[in-house]
């Protein structure tokens, strides 16, 4: 991570929405996502709505990677079984991070039983820029939120936070 971002201040966020269907009017989770980045004391420096074929949301990707404003990108919706934002997001990492998908499993699990193994949330650094790809539903995103991803933007989680390290 770039170290003036991380130490003092905010961690500067992107949250991006996947999908065809949503707008800025019914985008929920993308709503949730930024509400809940601001409430933690952070700074969301950019939003966008998009969908493409893994390509183009590679590039996408690329864009939000390169840019020094951006620490963390934040991604709803794309995880399902028949999506490809992992595909995407794969050759663009340094790091995976697998724990994040099984944390993920294990929570989702416990909250929708079996169907949360169709999601292939992920996580990992590419280019000193944090990246979280989660479910696009409101309910999945506000569990992975909470349980998972905005503990680890706070540099006081012990024993240990992704910030505290990078």
């Amino acid at each position: 991570m770039r170290q003036d971002q991380w130490n003092p201040g905010p961690v500067k966020v992107a949250v991006l929405t996947v999908s065809s269907r949503r707008t800025a009017d019914d985008d929920t989770s993308g709503d949730l996502i930024r509400a809940l980045v601001t409430r933690a004391g952070h700074q969301v420096v950019t939003s966008a709505i998009h969908h493409g074929d893994e390509l183009e949301m590679r590039n996408f990707l690329s864009t939000w990677i390169n840019d020094p404003e951006i620490a963390v990108i934040i991604s709803n919706g794309g995880t399902g079984i028949t999506d490809s934002m992992p595909e995407a997001l794969k050759p663009l990492l340094d790091r995976e991070i697998p724990g994040f998908a099984q944390l993920f499993q294990l929570i989702s699990y416990e909250d929708i039983g079996s169907s949360g193994m169709l999601s292939r949330a992920m996580a990992g650094l590419a280019n000193n820029t944090l990246i979280f790809l989660m479910p696009g539903s409101t309910a999945g995103t506000e569990l992975t939120m909470e349980k998972l991803v905005i503990p680890q933007l706070n540099e006081q989680t012990r024993p240990c936070a992704l910030v505290g390290l990078l």
